[in-house]
């Protein structure tokens, strides 16, 4: 921006009652391209900032209808971004300053002054005019993206929780699609994860973790809608082709739960669920620390809340006996230090 550009920008209201006085300030900015205004008594002032914008208020402090502060002072009520500024004689400039800051005065000029440097003291002032206000409109500006901002999360929030509850409703949809191929599949799923959440914070499983392992404990059986249901509700022992297919569900869960987006870490615990710590298990025959914790976990609640409930082919068995089972299991089929905190937690320790 250049000298012109700047100061062609502003405009000067001079405020004093001696003609010679305002004359001789016009003199002295008329060639630096300012917008002047001129007004030979505080009233006269008044009724142009009423009509028109100044930025900087250059007053004479003593006038006979009224001084420079009181006139400044209601200045600032009509134009508060205005810069005020005023004139006096040295006599008067411990009067002046005691009040300067009642009127939000700028500067104090004393008279008579230099041009100049009265230029330079103007061009200062409005410069600091052109900063705060440069900087009030960054502000609002800012202040109306942040509330731009807020009210686009807020759609984006709804959106989430429509998104959120649509899937809710698929995981609730295919949980009971697996539960109608069985007898009482789960029990209690909401016991069955809260034991499983306990014991995915003591291994230290953060947000993410606890919202997986809560998911695959709902969705572990998802597979189950893709087996014949005879095959879950047989009374008697299953022939080996039977075995085979039941064998299939943590499998046919994966590609299921594939189709749903951010489901990818879900099916993978689903797939590995009856995974055997000793390697035994299926349908991969992972062991060790190569199965997922997350499936390490989900096997275990899973085969607790089996023998827990009714089947086709057994009662509930007594906790003591499914404890004594659980423990049988401990580093063949189970992770041992997974285990322990299982019963760490269901003991309430």
């Amino acid at each position: 921006m250049t000298k012109g550009d700047f100061r062609v920008k502003y405009t000067i209201l001079l405020v004093d009652d001696e003609t010679s006085v305002i004359n001789a300030l016009y003199r002295a900015f008329r060639k630096d391209g300012y917008n002047i205004l001129k007004a030979d008594n505080p009233a006269d002032a008044l009724d142009i900032l009423k009509r028109e914008k100044a930025h900087l208020i250059l007053s004479d402090y003593r006038m006979p209808e009224m001084d420079g502060i009181t006139f400044l002072r209601e200045a600032m009520n009509l134009q508060p971004d205005a810069i005020r500024m005023i004139l006096s004689g040295y006599a008067e400039s411990s009067i002046i300053i005691s009040a300067i800051n009642d009127g939000g005065i700028y500067k104090f000029i004393t008279k008579p002054w230099e041009d100049d440097l009265l230029k330079i003291e103007v061009r200062h002032a409005l410069e600091r005019y052109e900063l705060e206000n440069t900087n009030k409109r960054l502000i609002e500006d800012i202040e109306s993206k942040n509330e731009y901002l807020s009210h686009v999360n807020k759609i984006l929030a709804d959106k989430i929780d429509k998104i959120e509850e649509g899937v809710v409703n698929t995981i609730e949809m295919l949980s009971y699609l697996s539960k109608t191929k069985t007898l009482n599949l789960i029990g209690n799923v909401e016991e069955i994860s809260r034991i499983g959440k306990e014991v995915g914070k003591r291994l230290g499983l953060g947000d993410k973790g606890i919202k997986d392992l809560y998911l695959a404990i709902k969705l572990h059986d998802t597979g189950n809608i893709g087996i014949d249901s005879c095959i879950f509700n047989k009374s008697g022992s299953l022939t080996s082709d039977e075995r085979v297919e039941v064998k299939r569900h943590p499998v046919i869960g994966e590609e299921v739960l594939s189709f749903l987006n951010g489901f990818g870490e879900v099916a993978k615990i689903v797939r590995h669920h009856h995974e055997y710590y000793d390697g035994a298990g299926y349908p991969d025959g992972l062991k060790g620390d190569e199965i997922p914790l997350l499936s390490r976990i989900v096997h275990i609640l899973d085969v607790y809340d089996s023998l827990t409930n009714n089947r086709s082919y057994r009662r509930a068995l007594e906790i003591k006996e499914v404890e004594k089972i659980l423990l049988e299991g401990r580093g063949k089929m189970f992770d041992p230090a997974v285990l322990d905190m299982f019963f760490s937690v269901l003991e309430g320790k």
